[in-house]
Order: structure tokens, then C-alpha cells, then sequence
């Protein structure tokens, strides 16, 4: 007979997952308060995965017959999270099996804090019975309750968190010991602690963690600008930071005058931060735009924050000193077809391999200017000119979608008919419009955004680049 506490922990548990030891499985439950918490998890995981007999395991861990049934076939919940002491620490891995008759845990002095967790996971219906707890290692203390009630009442958990604390049985949220220490061991992990004991229960935690889509403001400022202008929800700034660890400060990027490198460099680190935000917040982003400065960047940052993801534009309306937000938490809005032109004219001049696409929405009229650039450029492309009768310069916002809409409609609909080799875009509208007319029209194909810089048209950036940064 075998004294399974003589081998190696790393070797028992590399015997069991290899399927080393199926003979051998009764003793090793005979066996079970000799063996090491680690090899005690991974027995059980095993047992759950293959025939066992319900009687052999009570009788092992001195459970009720019951109970041993439901370790066996009950669905159960993995977590992890940070433990430390004077001698190190450890991230600590567990299996929670909901419904037992009983509560049980292999690390024994664990089980008086598995109570307040079942109250709580009781009140919300998760459990209506009892809760056993199996951990890989031992430790001191209740840091375990709020990462294992997560595993049972959140989704999908950001898979870059650590979590530490405890949860009375009402739900409150209790702070822990040695955060420090268990910040720096995450890191370690390549991982970060959240710390959201700015909330006053799991509930309000949850519904951070759960809900469908999470508003954060992004500004893309040439001048001092505060997120508090335009955005109101300040609970969301203190969730990103508290839980997540991103500064506020970090949502706004100051540009200032942009020329030469600065404006691919600002493009970069719109690209980035959406990148971020959006792997942080698990593809739940719903950014919250202010854009003040070059009309131009306004289009090439509606391409980089693309067509799948919702959003909200802020325009100023300086009469009523107040930002109007455009919603598209929808991009169809702005992406489909239109069958009748309600808002906008189009003209198509001229002949040549490329097109020009022209917004006229404002008060300067650049038709002048584009066609004797091209000229002296020696470019050659027909004109495709998306303007409106009344109205330019004092467009009402509600019609920004609506014209976005028809302005990448009309555009596409020109592309159609026949092959260009590349396209030019050139502005004078609102910076709302741009934006909203780069998220319709995408990062296909080739082209290049121009600015008007001086007494002329510059290029400053080209859809190329900004495809590299979308799919890098």
C-alpha cells in the first residue's frame, strides 16, 4: 500500500490529471487528511469527472452521503485570489460546490466564514442549501469571500483582475488585510487587485461587472478640457480607477496644434486607449467623445473607433453653453443604405481614376480651393460633392446622424458604379458630422484625409494607417 503523503505534491498532482492513478483512488481517499490541500482540490476535480462511489467519498471527508452526492454532480465555480504573511504569499486556487447539505471546507477553519457568504448567496437565490469550499493551500482570514461570490454572480469576470475581500452576510463589502502586499503579488501574476470598497455592497459591485455596456468619457482636446464638462456619471470615473486601476487623467488626450507626426501620434493614442478601455471593460465600452479640433481628426477618429462599438458625440452649442450628446448606440443608424436623399445634395464633376469626397455643411465653401489643389497636385479625380441648400454653418444636431448617413450612403453608392483608386477627403462641417461619417464609412480601401492648414489643403493622415492601427 502506497502512503500517498511521502510523494511530491507536483508529482501527485501531475499522476492524477494524467489518469495515472485510477486504481488507486479509494486509498487515496482513505488517505485524504494526510494529503496537501493542493492534492485534495485536484482529487476532487478529478472524482467530479469520473466514477466515484458517493459513499466512499463521505465516509472519507466524515460528510453526509448527500453531500458528497452533490461535490460529485453538483455544477461548480473556480476562482483565485491573492493570500499573504510574514512569509510570502500566494495566489490561492479554489472550487466552490453550490448546494450541499452542508457546509464544508478541506482547509477546516475556513468553514465559519463560508456561512455569512451563504446567507448573502442565499438572498439572491443562488443557493438553497449549503456550500463546500475546496482550496489548494491554507491561509488566514475571510480575503476569499468576495472572489468567490463574483464566480457565482458575475458573467464573465475581467480575466486581468485579482480580487480580495469580505462579504457580510447582508452583502456589505468588508475591506481586508495587506492590500498592499497582495497588490504587489498580483503584479507579480501579471495581474491587478481590484479594490472597490468605495461601493457599499456586492450588489452595486455586480451591477458594474454585469452590465451590458459601461459609459466612459474620452476627450481629444487641443485645450484644457475637464471629463466633468460633458459627463456626469463621476460613479463610473471612481469604478474605473477603483476597480480597474485607470486614472481619469488618462481619458483625456491633449493634443494641442497638431502638424507633421502629431497628428499620426495622436491617432495612435486614440487607437490605444480605445484598445484598452475596451479589453478592460470585456468589449462592454460605450465611450462618451468630445472632440475639439480639427474637423479632420474628428473623421479619422470615427474610423479608428469603428462601426461595432456604441458611442456618444458631444456637440457644443455655444448659444445655450452646454454640450447636445448624439447617441449611436447603434451604428446602423449611420451604416445602412437610404433609398431617398432628405437632408443632403450630391454632385459628381469632373473625370479621373480617383475621388475627392467633399463636406460641405459649413459656412466656408471649399469647392474652389479642393478643385485648383487637385489641380496643382495633379491629381486626377472626379468630385463628389455632399452639400445642403439651407442651413450650413447652423445645422440643428438632430439632423448629424441623419446626414452622416447620407453622406457615406452617397458615397458608397458613387463607388459602386465604378472602381476608384483611391479617395481624398476634404471638410467643412461639423466635427460631429466627421466623426459620425468616419464611423459609417470604415477603414477600407485606400485613401487620404486632408486638413486646411494656412492658405492650403495638407495631408495628414491616410486610411492605411489608420487600417494598421485598427487590426495591429
Amino acid at each position: 500500500m502506497w502512503s500517498f503523503s511521502l510523494f511530491e505534491e507536483e508529482d501527485l498532482i501531475n499522476f492524477l490529471q494524467r489518469g495515472l492513478l485510477e486504481d488507486e483512488l479509494g486509498e487515496l481517499l482513505r488517505q485524504w487528511d494526510y494529503l496537501s490541500p493542493a492534492v485534495q482540490l485536484e482529487l476532487i476535480k478529478h472524482l467530479r469527472s469520473t466514477v466515484c462511489e458517493e459513499e466512499m467519498l463521505a465516509r472519507a471527508l466524515g460528510i453526509k452521503k448527500a453531500t458528497a452526492k452533490a461535490l460529485l454532480e453538483n455544477p461548480a465555480v473556480e476562482f483565485e485570489f491573492p493570500a499573504v504573511s510574514d512569509g510570502g504569499g500566494r495566489i490561492v486556487k479554489a472550487l466552490a460546490v453550490p448546494n450541499t447539505s452542508e457546509n464544508y471546507s478541506n482547509i477546516r477553519e475556513q468553514k465559519r466564514h463560508i456561512k455569512p457568504v451563504t446567507d448573502y448567496l442565499r438572498s439572491r437565490g443562488v443557493l438553497s442549501e449549503g456550500l463546500s469550499v475546496f482550496f489548494d493551500s491554507g491561509f488566514v482570514g475571510n480575503s476569499f469571500q468576495l472572489a468567490m461570490v463574483l464566480s457565482f454572480l458575475v458573467k464573465k469576470l475581467p480575466s486581468d483582475l485579482c480580487w480580495t475581500g469580505g462579504v457580510r452576510k447582508d452583502g456589505r463589502l468588508a475591506k481586508v488585510d495587506s492590500l498592499e502586499k497582495k497588490a504587489q503579488l498580483c503584479q507579480m501574476e501579471g495581474k491587478r487587485l481590484a479594490m472597490p470598497f468605495h461601493l457599499r455592497s456586492v450588489d452595486e459591485l455586480t451591477d458594474w461587472l454585469n452590465a451590458e455596456l459601461v459609459d466612459i468619457p474620452l476627450a481629444v482636446s487641443k485645450d484644457p478640457i475637464k471629463l466633468e464638462e460633458f459627463f456626469e456619471k463621476r460613479e463610473n470615473l471612481l469604478n474605473l480607477w477603483h476597480i480597474h486601476r485607470i486614472d481619469p487623467s488618462e481619458l483625456i488626450l491633449h493634443t494641442g496644434r497638431l502638424e507633421g507626426e502629431l497628428w499620426k501620434e495622436t491617432a495612435r493614442r486614440f487607437s490605444q486607449l480605445v484598445k484598452r478601455l475596451d479589453y478592460t471593460l470585456e468589449r462592454r465600452l460605450r465611450a462618451h467623445l468630445v472632440i475639439n479640433g480639427p474637423v479632420s481628426l474628428a473623421f479619422a477618429l470615427g474610423v479608428l473607433y469603428g462601426h461595432t462599438r456604441p458611442s456618444a458625440v458631444y456637440h457644443y452649442l455655444r448659444g445655450d453653453k452646454r454640450y447636445y450628446a448624439v447617441e449611436l448606440f447603434n451604428t446602423r443608424e449611420v451604416k445602412e443604405a437610404v433609398g431617398e436623399y432628405r437632408h443632403i445634395r450630391q454632385d459628381l464633376e469632373g473625370d479621373g481614376e480617383e475621388l475627392a469626397v467633399v463636406l460641405y455643411f459649413g459656412h466656408h465653401n471649399p469647392v474652389a480651393d479642393i478643385k485648383a489643389f487637385l489641380a496643382d497636385r495633379g491629381i486626377g479625380a472626379e468630385v463628389l460633392l455632399l452639400w445642403m441648400e439651407e442651413g450650413r454653418g447652423n445645422i440643428d444636431p438632430a439632423d448629424f446622424k441623419p446626414i452622416a448617413k447620407e453622406c457615406a450612403s452617397a458615397v458608397q453608392e458613387v463607388k459602386g458604379k465604378k472602381h476608384h483608386r483611391r479617395l481624398h477627403f476634404f471638410f467643412s462641417c461639423p466635427v460631429v458630422i466627421a466623426y459620425l461619417f468616419g464611423v459609417a464609412f470604415g477603414h477600407f480601401g485606400s485613401g487620404v484625409i486632408y486638413n486646411f492648414e494656412g492658405n492650403t489643403y495638407e495631408p495628414v493622415l491616410e486610411l492605411e494607417f489608420l487600417r494598421g492601427l485598427i487590426e495591429d
